[in-house]
């Protein structure tokens, strides 16, 4: 039964947040070097346990995560590549928890993004240099953008 309700709130999810962003041909010069980090899922804007089933999105996974000037690009193994264009980025921010993991708030990077609803996305970076450099560089693009 657990199984089946996965299932039904994984399609009541996919049609309430709608198809991700497909990625672009080219993301254009990178603003961050890689960094390795850890995809921790992504949840209904500020509800930290309301995991997203939909389209991969709750999928655990390692990888890297580097800022372009195209978006962020989430290099996941095991599953797909995840990209959040810049113009849907909304806010960014440290955290102590996503997906109901409580984490390292020097390191775990929170991205408040649009789909057809407000996400947070949790990425877990290996190194608390490269979780501010990630940072710093996505506040700076996401106040440009508004003053744009």
């Amino acid at each position: 039964a657990m199984r089946s309700g996965w299932q039904r709130k994984k399609a009541a999810t996919q049609a309430a947040v709608g198809p991700l962003p497909p990625a672009p041909a080219s993301f254009g010069t990178a603003r961050t070097a890689p960094a390795e980090a850890t995809y921790l899922g992504s949840t209904l804007a500020g509800q930290w346990l309301e995991r997203i089933p939909a389209q991969g999105l709750a999928e655990r996974a390692n990888g890297t995560v580097q800022l372009f000037d195209a978006g962020l690009q989430l290099v996941r193994q095991g599953t797909n590549d995840l990209y959040i264009p810049f113009d849907r980025i909304e806010a960014v921010r440290f955290d102590r928890g996503i997906a109901g993991k409580v984490s390292d708030p020097e390191r775990l990077v929170v991205v408040t993004w649009r789909l057809e609803v407000a996400v947070d996305s949790g990425i877990l970076l290996r190194h608390p240099q490269q979780a501010q450099e990630l940072v710093t560089a996505l506040q700076g693009a996401v106040q440009q953008k508004e003053a744009g």
